[in-house]
Formats: structure tokens, C-alpha cells, sequence
């Protein structure tokens, strides 16, 4: 069973090129009703180094709800979701946070953070890392639903 389990990773890295676009591949389907997701397995797809802050992969998108794990590589400056609540659980790492006037609380593998939508959040320094996150927004956070406290800090953030 493992050989043919070996063989088939194989055969689609060899088909498709082991790059962003075939991780996407692996990515669970959304449509799906149910279904088991190893996070492990997604977490070892993150890049130990990226040219931007952070680096996400979405596992589910539903109308009213949507799972992604991100790896932070830096600090992620004051913004806010206008359409969806954030739970997001430390899967390894440290960082500060920074929630509406609160700051930094320091949280860690473990450790669950959340607020609603238009509630400005962000992290100040790495403790350590990687630091790795799982995240359930609801509703499905679209890419684009980011408002930036500082509009200037919008091209730091996405430069990836």
C-alpha cells in the first residue's frame, strides 16, 4: 500500500512539477461534505523562507465558513476583515499580538486567538519560530477582504 501510494506521489510530482500549483493539487476539494484533513501534512508544504510576510494555503472554502493554515515570517501591520470573524490556533511558534488597543500579548503553540469582523489585529515580533497557524474564518475569508489601519503598509504585506 505504501509503494502505491509512493508511486502515485511520484508519478504526479514527475507529471506536474513539484511546485505551488501542484501543491494547490493536493489541496482538499471544496465542495466536499465531509472529509479528513492531516494539517501536518499541509504544514510541511510551507516554505521555510518566502519573499513576503506570509504564506497561506486554504484546506476549505465554504460559503459561511473557510480553513487555512499560514506560515508569518515577519510582522503583519494593523489591519481588519470587514466580512469575517478569525479563529486562529498556534500550531508552533510565538509571536505578539496586537488586538484592537490591546498589546502585545505574547501567544504560543497551543494558545487560540479570535475576534469579529472590523476588529483591527496584527503581530509584532517573531518569539519563535516557524510560526505556524491554523485558521477558521467564518465566513470564508475572501483574499481581498483586507483593510489596512495604514493604507502604506499594503505593499510590504503583499510582496509575496
Amino acid at each position: 500500500m505504501k509503494t502505491t501510494k509512493g508511486l502515485f506521489l511520484l508519478i504526479n510530482m514527475i507529471v506536474l512539477g513539484f511546485t505551488p500549483y501542484a501543491q494547490e493539487v493536493k489541496r482538499p476539494l471544496s465542495g466536499n461534505s465531509y472529509g479528513i484533513i492531516n494539517i501536518d501534512e499541509y504544514v510541511r508544504l510551507l516554505p521555510k523562507n518566502h519573499n513576503g510576510i506570509i504564506k497561506d494555503i486554504r484546506l476549505i472554502d465554504r460559503e459561511h465558513s473557510g480553513v487555512r493554515i499560514f506560515r508569518l515570517y515577519e510582522e503583519v501591520p494593523m489591519h481588519y476583515h470587514a466580512k469575517s470573524d478569525a479563529y486562529l490556533y498556534i500550531l508552533n511558534g510565538k509571536a505578539e499580538f496586537y488586538v484592537a488597543d490591546k498589546g502585545p500579548v505574547v501567544a504560543g503553540k497551543g494558545d487560540l486567538l479570535f475576534w469579529g469582523k472590523g476588529t483591527a489585529h496584527g503581530n509584532g515580533k517573531i518569539l519563535e519560530g516557524p510560526l505556524d497557524v491554523l485558521v477558521f474564518d467564518a465566513i470564508a475569508r475572501d483574499p481581498s477582504d483586507v483593510i489596512w489601519v495604514d493604507p502604506s503598509t499594503q505593499k510590504k504585506f503583499l510582496g509575496n
